[in-house]
Order: structure tokens, then sequence, then C-alpha cells
């Protein structure tokens, strides 16, 4: 697997309909290239209409967003990691970034079955600003988008996430975020 997908296994482990259908509504957003290249991924693996009730074998879907990855770049596939926030639910007392990006991991895992997915690690630093490291089987950003998109949707006003230290491309076994708010 390549090691900016992450290293998790992932055989025998599903995902959330609701995360599939998050990707499949954000490739909608594509310019028309870019979208009929991941429609026709998606339609390939299963995925393009898949039902958020229902759950999805994550090894065709993490297939899937490395095969958009490579085939319309890092910035779509952030951008598809960021739409995961906003698809999926969070604990009502998730109030405000800290408590968003702390509950991010809880997020991933009920997203996931079958396995251990990896997650998310959250540590505040200081008032404003916090860490955050990723060990899942997605692209390195798409993970970046996940954070970003769940810092953004608590955030009361501008949120920075920045690649610190490790980082999964490079070898890693995570990538790491520093994120200020």
């Amino acid at each position: 697997m390549n090691s900016a997908r992450g290293d998790r296994p992932v055989t025998g482990m599903e995902v959330a309909g609701e995360w599939v259908r998050a990707v499949a509504a954000g490739v909608e957003q594509f310019s028309t290239d870019a979208r009929e290249s991941a429609l026709v991924v998606l339609e390939d693996a299963g995925l393009a209409a898949a039902d958020p009730g229902e759950w999805y074998p994550l090894a065709g879907y993490v297939d899937a967003v490395g095969a958009i990855h490579d085939s319309v770049g890092d910035q779509a596939v952030h951008a598809l990691g960021q739409r995961i926030a906003r698809a999926v639910s969070f604990p009502d007392d998730a109030e405000g970034v800290p408590a968003a990006l702390a509950a991010l991991d809880g997020v991933c895992r009920a997203g996931h079955r079958g396995g251990d997915p990896g997650g998310y690690a959250f540590r505040q630093i200081g008032a404003a600003d916090g860490r955050v490291e990723c060990r899942t089987p997605y692209p390195c950003a798409f993970d970046r988008g996940v954070v970003e998109g769940a810092a953004v949707a608590h955030a009361d006003g501008f949120v920075c996430v920045c690649e610190v230290g490790a980082c999964r491309s490079e070898g890693a076994d995570r990538c790491t975020y520093d994120v200020s708010w």
C-alpha cells in the first residue's frame, strides 16, 4: 500500500454509507473532467449510489479514495475529507474546536466496523491550538481535510491546519497536524 495512503489493514472491515455518500456528493462539485474521472472510479467500486444507512467494504472505499487522489490530486481529496465533518454526526456535547477534535476519533470509529480503522488523537496545546495525529488507511490529504472540516464546522472564526513532523508520505506511521483557531 502507498504510505501516503496509510498502512492500516482494511480487509474485512466496513465503512458507513454516510462516509461513502459524503465522497460521492463531493465529487459532484469537481470540475467536469475531474468529476467524470472520479465518478467512474466510484461506479467501478459500486459506491456511486451509496445508501447512508448501509455499510460498504472499507478496502474498496479506501482504494476508490486513493484512485481519486491519483486522478485529481491533493486539493480535491482534501475537499472530500472536509465534507466528512458535514456528513457525519458529532456528539451533541462537541461544542467548539477542542471538543470536536477530541470527538473525531470516536466519530471515525463509529463510521467503521469489523476491525481497527486507526483514528485521530487530539492533544490541546494552548487556549486556541492543538495537535492531531492521524493513523488511518486514507490518503494524507483526505485526513488533513477531515481534521480541517471538523475544526471549521465547530469554530467561531478562522482555522489553520498545518502539517508538522511525521507524515506517511515520508514513511512515518502517521500524519501530524497543528491546528489553531
